[in-house]
């Protein structure tokens, strides 16, 4: 094969034809142009994006992706010029690559796949042509770097904006609705959630030089993820996220294209119980009654650790015991329908957990406890509206 390329670029020399110069400021380092080929004023220029680069495996072909810097362009055949083969074009790319010292992974008539390597960087090319048009992508493989600003201006206060992108006037409102998308199993559905709104768009100040989407989502996601927020949905163009902030749950949505984004926050309501506290007594009249009494106790967000305002609740519980020494109870921790239910049922054994030790804490024999997790399995009320997903996020006594 490459005795066979050296004889075709040997003819094409004989017969004078071009070869592929030096990289220049319109082009994608380290690939050149060829004469008569007129590239973009600019390549569009991406510093974290993936791209997909057919290579041959023996007798199969598969797509393997590289993530990094990424470099693209166009080149269109200059009026009135002669058109190359795809022979021609194909031979020229491939000879650069050789005395780069690269290694040429897949080819055929008009694709060529190749991986240049230079002490620790990796460099893969893509060249794909027609006689009066070649797309070059030139990827520098590299690992994914946070670049996203802090918050400043018209942005979100959690969530700053990508270098080099302009922000519209946002969007305010004191209360509004919005249907996040969420995973849900193998399946996905639509949650609609209530509060303030704060919505903004931004755009590249120059769009041949924006982000990618994959570098977008990955600097949002990296920020939602270090305020201890959970993805809840995620697709190349779209991240939805839910994280807690000074005791509120909040939503996150951002959509990219090339040179626009479009985040949107919406600061839930908590629910307001109009019911003080239970009392001792109060709980032991509804465990009379019907067997079993909800506590509305607040946990950190996606933890199991006990907020300082579950301290009255929980003394009224441990009096409740104190007070009825035969008395043994199922702590029961039961969760909203959102996220994976596998890790729902999880958190909500281990806030029931956190319960039963905070009573044996205070003196209640553990063995009279029994801690069990439901997760979203026993709902009190619907989970269409922010409310009745706040009434089911509880504790239950139940008597055993």
């Amino acid at each position: 094969m490459n005795l066979r390329i050296d004889k075709i670029v040997f003819l094409l020399a004989v017969l004078g034809l071009s070869t592929t110069g030096a990289a220049k400021a319109a082009d994608c380092p380290p690939i050149g142009s060829l004469p008569n080929y007129i590239g973009e004023p600019k390549p569009t220029l991406h510093n974290h994006n993936s791209s997909d680069f057919k290579v041959k495996r023996g007798e199969e072909t598969e797509n393997v992706s590289v993530a990094g810097k990424k470099c693209f362009q166009t080149y269109q055949l200059k009026d009135g010029a002669q058109a190359m083969s795809d022979l021609e074009i194909q031979t020229n790319y491939r000879e650069q690559v050789k005395k780069l010292g690269g290694q040429i992974l897949f080819a055929d008539e008009q694709n060529m796949t190749a991986k240049i390597v230079k002490g620790a960087q990796e460099t893969w090319v893509a060249v794909y042509n027609e006689e009066r048009l070649i797309e070059v992508t030139v990827v520098d493989k590299a690992a994914f770097k946070p670049s996203l600003l802090p918050p400043s201006g018209g942005d979100y206060r959690l969530a700053g904006r990508m270098p080099k992108f302009v922000a519209d006037p946002p969007v305010k409102r004191n209360f509004d609705k919005v249907a996040f998308k969420i995973q849900d199993g193998d399946d996905t559905r639509e949650v609609q959630v209530a509060g303030a709104r704060h919505s903004v768009a931004y755009r590249a100040a120059n769009p041949r030089e924006g982000a990618s989407p994959l570098e977008v989502q990955e600097n949002y996601k990296a920020t939602f993820l270090a305020a201890g927020g959970q993805v809840m949905f995620s697709e190349p163009n779209l991240i939805v996220a839910r994280l807690e902030d000074k005791g509120q749950s909040i939503w996150l949505s951002v959509y990219a294209e090339e040179s626009l984004i479009e985040l949107t926050a919406i600061e839930e309501k908590p629910f307001q119980s109009s019911v003080q506290p239970p009392t001792a007594s109060a709980l032991k009249t509804a465990l009379d009654k019907d067997g079993r009494v909800s506590l509305y106790i607040n946990f950190d967000f996606n933890k199991a650790t006990l907020k300082p305002d579950a301290t009255p609740i929980i003394e009224q519980v441990v009096k409740l015991l104190k007070d009825n020494p035969a008395l043994k109870l199922e702590i029961g921790g039961h969760t909203d329908n959102i996220g994976a239910r596998d890790y729902n049922v999880k958190l909500s054994g281990s806030r029931a957990g956190s319960v039963v030790s905070a009573l044996a804490a205070q003196g209640i024999d553990a063995k009279r406890l029994n801690a069990a997790g439901y997760g979203p399995d026993k709902p009190a009320t619907t989970n269409d509206t922010d409310e009745g997903r706040a009434k089911n996020r509880r504790v239950e006594l139940v008597k055993s």
